[in-house]
C-alpha cells in the first residue's frame, strides 16, 4: 500500500499514512458501501480512448454502456462534479466544473511532470483535466465514500497513469513536507475551524517555489472581514468563516505564501450549480440557497456567495 509514495519517503511522514490508509480502508467494509464495493469490483475490463480535453472528461464515449455500468452510476446519484461522458452515458453532475477549470487553467499552466495534491477532490473531475499534462504525480484526497466510488468508476475504464485516490484529509495535508509542486484547494477553507492553520499546512507541503491554487465561497466588501453565520450559511449547516475577497488574500499572507494574485472574482449562478437528473431533487442547489425574492442574499439574509479563486507561491 502506498508504494507510490515510497520515492518521497524524505518528505512524507510515511509510517503514519500506511496506519492512516490502514484505518480509512476498513470503511469500505460498513455495510451500506459494501454493495457499492462487490459492484466496482465487478465491472467489465474494456479498453478504449479516453479524451481529457473537452469539457466532459470522454471515456469510451459513444459506445453502450454495459448495464451494470449505468446501474452504478445512478446508484452513486447524486454526483456533484462533472460533466463526464462514460461510454454513451453524459453525466451532467449539480456543478458544471469546466467553467471553473477555463477559469483557473491559464493560471496554473504547464503541469508536465510535477508532483500534485487536490484537497476535497469529490470525484476527481479535476485531476482528470490535469492528467492531460503528464503529470509525474497526480493524489487526490477526500475522506468520503461515494466520492471514492465515484472515482473509481471513472478510473476503471480511463486508467490514467500516476493518478491516486486516498480516504484522507485537509488534516492529513502535515504529514507531508516540502513534498508538491502543485496544491489546489478549491471550497474547502469555509468548512474548518481554521483558515490560518490550513494555509500554514499548504505552505510547508509546497516545494520551494511551489504553488497553490486556492478557491472560497465569499461575500462581497472592500474591508478585510469574514461573516461567521450563527447557523446555516446559503443552506449550508458546516460554514465558518465567509470572508470578503481581501480577507481571503489576507489569510494567505499572514501565512506566508507570496505572490499572491486573483484569479478570478465571480458570481455564483443557476448555470453552473444547478439541479440535474445527476444531481436531483430534493438534493438543495444554489437556487435553494438563494431568497427567492432577491437573489443578492441568501435565504438567510446574509450577502449571496461569490467565488474567489486565486494563486499564491511558497518562497524559494
Amino acid at each position: 500500500m502506498l508504494d507510490y509514495l515510497k520515492p518521497l519517503k524524505e518528505k512524507v511522514e510515511f509510517e503514519k499514512l500506511l496506519a492512516l490508509k490502514e484505518e480509512r480502508e476498513s470503511w469500505k467494509e460498513r455495510p451500506h458501501f459494501k454493495e457499492i464495493e462487490q459492484a466496482l469490483k465487478s465491472l467489465p475490463d474494456i479498453n478504449g480512448p479516453t479524451d481529457y480535453t473537452q469539457r466532459a472528461i470522454q471515456i469510451i464515449s459513444n459506445q453502450k454502456a454495459p448495464t451494470e455500468v449505468k446501474a452504478l452510476a445512478e446508484k452513486l446519484i447524486p454526483w456533484k462534479k462533472g460533466p463526464f461522458d462514460l461510454f454513451d452515458l453524459k453525466i451532467d453532475a449539480e456543478w458544471r466544473s469546466d467553467f471553473k477549470w477555463e477559469r483557473l487553467e491559464k493560471a496554473v499552466g504547464n503541469l508536465e511532470g510535477k508532483r500534485i495534491i487536490d484537497i476535497g477532490c469529490n470525484n476527481g473531475y479535476f485531476m482528470f483535466k490535469m492528467a492531460q499534462h503528464n503529470p509525474e504525480l497526480l493524489l487526490g484526497i477526500d475522506p468520503v465514500l461515494p466520492c471514492y466510488a465515484q472515482f473509481s468508476l471513472i478510473q476503471h475504464f480511463a486508467k490514467t497513469p500516476n493518478l491516486y485516490f486516498e480516504l484522507f484529509g485537509v488534516e492529513h495535508l502535515s504529514f507531508f513536507k516540502n513534498c508538491f509542486d502543485t496544491i489546489f484547494h478549491m471550497g474547502i477553507v469555509y468548512h474548518h475551524r481554521h483558515p490560518i492553520q490550513q494555509m500554514i499546512d499548504i505552505r510547508e507541503a509546497l516545494a520551494p517555489g511551489g504553488q497553490v491554487i486556492l478557491e472560497t465561497i465569499g461575500i462581497p466588501g472592500e474591508e478585510s472581514y469574514a461573516l461567521f453565520p450563527e447557523d446555516r450559511y446559503a443552506n449550508m449547516k458546516n460554514v465558518w468563516f465567509v470572508p470578503t475577497l481581501s480577507c481571503f488574500m489576507n489569510w494567505v499572507k499572514k501565512a506566508k505564501l507570496v505572490n499572491v494574485e486573483l484569479i478570478c472574482d465571480s458570481e455564483m449562478t443557476t448555470e453552473e450549480q444547478r439541479n440535474t437528473y445527476w444531481a436531483p431533487p430534493p438534493k438543495p442547489s444554489l437556487i435553494d440557497a438563494l431568497d427567492p425574492h432577491d437573489h443578492s442574499k441568501t435565504k438567510e439574509g446574509h450577502p449571496a456567495p461569490r467565488r474567489f479563486l486565486i494563486s499564491a507561491k511558497k518562497r524559494f
